[in-house]
């Protein structure tokens, strides 16, 4: 359905009390029985889609990242090395993560940039300016172009930083008995990431209510202090951290 972004984006707001609660989840759950047949809606679709790359691949044109996955798994430029083999049964899934985990944040991010862009009128015009300064009118803005817009970028890092839109960012797992700090959290733990809280730490940020982009800016304002930047939390932490960030 078209509206399938905003289905998504309401589910997911609803949050899961069983996250907090396992026992909760042998109850009936309206916002969890959605949330189960948008996802079954979704792996129906993508489970399509692959097929259709499959129908119509042709190793001589690549022409997204599903045929880079169908490519490696028929492995045919990686010799007598299976290492990076990728098995036929698993593309769904990659595809799945790559495209359901980008789903609701997207838009989401889109959306807050675009309040903030009418909420503060010269930070729209300073960013409009430097946009025509370095892309200029005639061509499309590229990844090669990433550095050379430091207000930009500072501009969407103090987005993510403000809004903090994923403020416990996505639920984790204790694979096994741990102890963190002098507390005990047992195996099998549902794990959150307090992001907002790292992001408004007044020992962190001078005055972290404000919206300010050029807190992450070099005192000439012709770089992003990259060690400002590496404090803000809106991809989580540690290995499981969300792939997205590279992208």
């Amino acid at each position: 359905p078209g509206d399938s972004a905003k289905e998504f984006t309401d589910v997911a707001a609803a949050g899961n009390p069983a996250d907090f609660i396992p026992l909760l989840r042998y109850l009936p759950s309206r916002s969890m029985k959605l949330f189960l047949d948008f996802n079954k809606y979704l792996l129906n679709f993508l489970q399509k889609r692959v097929k259709e790359h499959y129908d119509t691949y042709d190793e001589n044109n690549i022409r997204d990242i599903t045929d880079s996955l169908i490519d490696q798994c028929l492995d045919k430029k990686l010799g007598t090395s299976t290492a990076a083999q990728i098995p036929k049964q698993k593309i769904v899934n990659l595809v799945n993560d790559l495209f359901g985990a980008g789903f609701d944040t997207v838009t989401t991010a889109l959306s807050w940039s675009l309040m903030y862009l009418v909420k503060y009128p010269n930070t729209q015009k300073r960013i409009h300016e430097e946009l025509d300064r370095v892309i200029g009118q005639e061509r499309r803005p590229r990844l090669s172009d990433q550095g050379t817009l430091p207000y930009t970028e500072s501009f969407i890092l103090e987005m993510f930083r403000h809004s903090s839109f994923v403020p416990l960012a996505v639920p984790h797992s204790t694979t096994k008995d741990t102890v963190l700090n002098g507390y005990y959290i047992p195996k099998d733990c549902c794990v959150f990431i307090n992001q907002w809280q790292v992001n408004h730490d007044e020992k962190l940020w001078k005055d972290p209510e404000s919206f300010n982009p050029e807190r992450f800016l070099s005192a000439d304002g012709t770089r992003v202090n990259k060690d400002d930047g590496e404090k803000v939390l809106i991809f989580g932490l540690g290995k499981r951290r969300c792939i997205g960030e590279h992208m």
